[in-house]
């Protein structure tokens, strides 16, 4: 029975770790997912909370895990993790029924799985919680346990803004370094044809317009089906890009053959003549080595104009969609260099580069 709890005690530490590891590499999307529940419960007041509640989830989860392994503050530990999965087990119930958030993000981007499979999976820790409850804990000496507590939580803290002000330690989404995320070699939507043999009944497919259309003869036997199309340029995200006016811009934004530069912000009001200070060095550093550099926000009407005048920049701004910017990147503003589609590289507001130097490493 001892290996059996053993077993047990290191499978709930190991979820837990993990959860709050996945969580706190990026800990501004563990807020982003909580102002999804606070809009989804009509709770918009307590959207500011986000990011506190984000840093102290990930830092509690982490640590409860590390304490289980070995064995701090024992009873403390256990109940904390009972009475935390009781709460994720009713709100995951509500989301399985109800579907108010289609994903829970209780594995950040590391690994997204249903909200039914979330509350199942919730159904299994709060079974291997209940066995511990079975198993006698020994004394401890408090004093010691709580400090040693105490020390793990507030460095799981700073591990999570650490992630915070610079990006996540391991990117987990799309727009990572090396990924291609936008086809280049865009290639025309293949139309393809079925058409059944009225006689035989037989079907063929043709891709339009290689089939006899203009034979009478071929046209009075077959009759037309059914049409779909296939695109040649799937396997990338879709990220739509358009001018002021409304125009797709987006091949020319994103499919540039040789290096460009990117900067996002999701929100120009965020923007503090300091940032702004960064911004310009950035864009005559592009200026100096010939690299287009552009912005993307979701920031519409005044607020460009605004920015421009009160900060003097001086190129071109496009928009997308706030929500595709902060999956982009984690930071406002961030860089991203890339090169034929390929994200080459991606910096954080707090390490922009300085050079030329650092751009091309």
């Amino acid at each position: 029975m001892k290996t059996v709890i053993l077993i047990i005690r290191y499978i709930l530490a190991a979820l837990f770790i993990f959860s709050g590891f996945v969580k706190g590499v990026d800990p501004l999307g563990t807020a982003y997912k909580i102002d999804d529940y606070f809009i989804a419960y009509n709770m918009d007041w307590a959207l500011p909370l986000s990011l506190i509640m984000a840093f102290g989830l990930i830092a509690l989860e982490l640590s409860l895990g590390v304490m289980l392994v070995f064995k701090l503050l024992p009873k403390f530990t256990l109940w904390s993790m009972t009475i935390l999965m009781v709460i994720f087990t009713f709100v995951t119930l509500y989301d399985a029924l109800y579907n108010p958030v289609p994903d829970c993000g209780c594995f950040g981007d590391a690994l997204v799985i249903t909200n039914w499979q979330t509350f199942y999976k919730n159904l299994v820790i709060d079974i291997l919680l209940v066995t511990l409850f079975f198993y006698p804990t020994t004394k401890i000496n408090l004093r010691k346990h709580l400090s040693w507590s105490l020390i793990i939580f507030f460095a799981f803290i700073s591990f999570s803004f650490y992630n915070l002000q610079h990006l996540p330690l391991i990117d987990f989404r799309f727009w990572k370094v090396g990924n291609q995320v936008f086809n280049t070699d865009q290639r025309k939507v293949e139309l393809y044809l079925t058409y059944k043999n009225k006689n035989s009944g037989e079907k063929q497919e043709f891709l339009s317009p290689n089939f006899p259309y203009q034979d009478s003869v071929w046209l009075a036997n077959w009759e037309f089906v059914s049409s779909h199309e296939i695109s040649p340029n799937q396997g990338v995200q879709s990220l739509m890009v358009f001018d002021q006016d409304g125009s797709d811009v987006t091949y020319e934004v994103l499919g540039f053959q040789e290096k460009s530069l990117l900067i996002i912000s999701h929100n120009l009001n965020a923007i503090t003549p300091k940032k702004a200070k960064k911004i310009r060095a950035i864009i005559q550093i592009a200026y100096e080595e010939y690299i287009p550099i552009t912005i993307l926000t979701a920031s519409v009407g005044n607020k460009i104009s605004d920015f421009i005048n009160e900060n003097l920049i001086e190129i071109p701004i496009f928009l997308a969609d706030d929500i595709d910017l902060k999956t982009i990147i984690r930071s406002n503003p961030g860089l991203i260099l890339l090169e034929n589609g390929k994200v080459i590289n991606k910096w954080a507001y707090a390490d922009l580069p300085t050079s030329s130097n650092q751009i091309y490493d």
